[in-house]
């Protein structure tokens, strides 16, 4: 890269030919166990410029794009990444996906991408007059057994989640759907297992002890997921005795220890 300027900004477009390469980038960075169509973000962001917006009810979807700015200048249509979230009216705002391209990594996108979507998070949360309390997102760990360049992608990606003020909530698996399941199969697919981050905003570190992580758990199930009380995923992710702690993000690029078999 000959330049280092990142430009980062919202598409209200549809037509935009950098959604697509978003799209694109979605599809290289995620399995399809983790996503959701892609064409469903781009009803999203054509739904902003389109329809009225019920504030006090709905969510406020945005998709932010990054790119260097001698790209931009060159019309040459690389794109350095996305981020894709929304804010949830009286609870959060929430990080759906953030994706960076690889020749893009260590260059500052992820942070830019994730300060900006902060930001914008906060103009909701004014709009409507509320609070920002947290900002939550979720990524995948991959299994302890999983070979040495996947660790060293996530170690990069928890100390990108630090370096933006993120913490670690640890000592809860938040399950959700497995998205590329198939409604003919015959057996329901393993749920993909997840870690949750939380960036404070407008309260401090101190407020988010064990109950009122649980609270949020709890919420983000019910709200993005639509699974409660009884729910297999719901119950799963918050088992009899679940303490969930704030820790700092990089601690969540410890492998985990799987537990010996033990020969009878």
């Amino acid at each position: 890269m000959r330049s280092n300027r990142i430009i980062v900004w919202e598409t209200f477009d549809g037509n935009d030919p950098l959604i697509q390469a978003a799209g694109d980038l979605y599809e290289r960075t995620l399995a399809p166990e983790e996503r959701i169509p892609w064409i469903w973000i781009e009803k999203a962001v054509e739904g902003r410029r389109h329809r009225k917006r019920n504030f006090r009810r709905e969510w406020t979807k945005h998709l932010l794009l990054a790119a260097c700015e001698e790209d931009l200048e060159a019309s040459s249509g690389r794109l350095a990444g996305y981020a894709y979230g929304a804010y949830l009216p009286g609870f959060c705002g929430y990080l759906c996906y953030l994706g960076v391209a690889e020749w893009a990594r260590r260059t500052g996108v992820g942070t830019r991408l994730m300060e900006q979507f902060f930001r914008v998070m906060v103009v909701d949360a004014g709009e409507l007059g509320e609070p920002l309390p947290f900002v939550l997102w979720e990524s995948r760990r991959p299994e302890p057994e999983t070979g040495e360049a996947a660790w060293q992608l996530w170690t990069a990606r928890v100390r990108l989640f630090q370096r933006v003020g993120g913490w670690w909530v640890e000592g809860v698996n938040f399950l959700t759907p497995n998205f590329a399941a198939n409604d003919e199969e015959e057996e329901e697919p393993e749920p993909v297992p997840l870690q949750l981050f939380l960036r404070p905003m407008d309260e401090p570190v101190s407020a988010f002890d064990s109950e009122r992580l649980r609270q949020i758990i709890a919420r983000l199930q019910q709200t993005v997921y639509r699974r409660g009380p009884g729910d297999d995923l719901y119950e799963q992710t918050l088992p009899p005795g679940c303490q969930p702690q704030l820790r700092p993000a990089l601690h969540a690029a410890q492998r985990p220890i799987k537990p010996a078999m033990v020969q009878l």
